[in-house]
Parts: C-alpha cells; sequence; structure tokens
C-alpha cells in the first residue's frame, strides 16, 4: 500500500511525533493533509495541500467540526487518521484521560463514520500513538500509563475482522519508547504520581535511550504499508517491531 494520492488527518500534528509524522507523509507523495501548520511543512512536497485546522480532541464538538466541516470541506474525504494528540500531566486526572483516550475514541469513532465502506465511503487506515508505557507497567505517570493501554485495548477490539469487513477500516497502534519531544523534556514533574518519586526519576530517565519523533514517525509510514489489522508495533531507540499476542480464545469460536 501506497501513501501517494493519499489524503491525511494528523491530531497533535502541530509538534512533537504528529509533525514528525506529517513530514513522513509529505516525503511519501501524500497529497492533502489536514491539522497540520503548512508554513513549516511547504518544502516536504511542493505539490501537497496542507490545511491546519484548531481542535481540542477533548471537546467533542471540536472533534465534529474538525472532521465533518473542515476535513470533509479540504480534503474531500479521509484515507488516513492518525491520533497523536496526547498530554502528560499526573496532576490532572481527568484532562489526561479526556486528551489521551477519551478524545482518541472520538476522533477514531468520528473518521470511521466518514470512511466506513458501510456509510458509502472508502474504507481507510487508523493509527493510534500509544506509548510502551501501555505495554508494561512503569510507577511514573500512572494515569498517562492507564491511558495508552486503553488506546493499545481499543485499537485491538477495534481492529478485529468483525469490523473491518463491515468498515473497510483498518486499525492499528504504535507504541514509541522515550521520544524526544516537548511532553518527554518537560515529564520531570509532569509524570509524578507521588512528590517523593522526585528522587527517583533520574534514574528512571537514565535507564532509557531517546530516538527523534521522525524515528516514530517512520514507524507509522511502516505499520501502514507493512502492518495487519489490529496490529502493534513498538518504536524504540530506533527500532520498529511487531507486538506479538496469542490467539484471542475469546473469538476462537467465530468466523
Amino acid at each position: 500500500m501506497s501513501l501517494e494520492g493519499k489524503t491525511a488527518v494528523i491530531t497533535g500534528g502541530a509538534s512533537g511525533i504528529g509533525f514528525a509524522t506529517a513530514e513522513e507523509f509529505l516525503r511519501d507523495l501524500c497529497e492533502r493533509l489536514s491539522a497540520v501548520q503548512e508554513s513549516q511543512l511547504k518544502s516536504c512536497n511542493p505539490g501537497a495541500s496542507i490545511f491546519y485546522s484548531k481542535c481540542d480532541v477533548s471537546n467533542k464538538s471540536n472533534v465534529e467540526k474538525a472532521f465533518r466541516q473542515d476535513a470533509v470541506k479540504w480534503l474531500g474525504g479521509i484515507d488516513i487518521l492518525v491520533n497523536s494528540a496526547g498530554i502528560l500531566n499526573e496532576s490532572d486526572p481527568a484532562g489526561c484521560v479526556a486528551v489521551n483516550l477519551t478524545g482518541l475514541i472520538e476522533g477514531t469513532l468520528t473518521a470511521m463514520d466518514l470512511m466506513s465502506k458501510d456509510k458509502g465511503g472508502k474504507g481507510g487506515f487508523v493509527v493510534n500513538i500509544s506509548s510502551i508505557a501501555g505495554l508494561e507497567p512503569i510507577p511514573f505517570g500512572v494515569t498517562y500509563s492507564a491511558t495508552k493501554f486503553g488506546v493499545v485495548g481499543f485499537t485491538r477490539s477495534m481492529g478485529q475482522e468483525l469490523i473491518f469487513n463491515k468498515t473497510g477500516v483498518k486499525l492499528m497502534a504504535i507504541c514509541p519508547g522515550a521520544t524526544d519531544t516537548t511532553i518527554y523534556q518537560n515529564s520531570r514533574n509532569s509524570c509524578l504520581t507521588f512528590p517523593w518519586m522526585l528522587e527517583y526519576y533520574d534514574q528512571l530517565i537514565q535507564a532509557f535511550k531517546t530516538q527523534k519523533p521522525e524515528a516514530v514517525g517512520q514507524a507509522v509510514v511502516k505499520i501502514i504499508t507493512e502492518g495487519d489489522n489490529g496490529a502493534v508495533w513498538v518504536s524504540s531507540e530506533d527500532k520498529i517491531v511487531p507486538v506479538s499476542y496469542g490467539t484471542n480464545s475469546f473469538l476462537a469460536g467465530m468466523e
């Protein structure tokens, strides 16, 4: 599958992993792109059309406008959605859940309503940005981790053949490791569930080798072009590998 001529919406596309993903999409000749800043991206693909839509993903009416009005008007339709918007703020659990999980779910369902073949759409792809903190327990940023576990569970559950056969939309997730973004740079205080954890923070940070956001952008392109429906991949220390899961015994009897 090639990105050439495709249209894409990227939430959180103005910086970090979202912006790096936009760059990779444009290098792969993605034709029309929404939710990123045009002036900084135009050099990647001078022939592409790039639009920016301000959207608070935790606000359902904002999501509805960004997808059903702005994206439809500017792009004509959506082939690819990347849910990259996210925050890390242990002092505001409700806000963290609203952006990282509820907003991602709302965005996915809204985009799928536009993409689904049973609604007259062409099908498409949804890539959700989770985290390695959504695969293994980490005692820092526990609310953040909970949302990222939720992203993995939502993606795997939505990425079942029962849903794909009806909608034609594939869902996949990327779990980045430590990535040099603003969230990571400012994590010293925002990831502390308890104040006394600060004395252990430096020890945690030293255990990780950071990667550039561009590595995750490349992983997003790779999972779209090579990944299976419902797949979860890790992008960490500049390596991109799929996560292996056992057979889903709950669905073993379904065809």
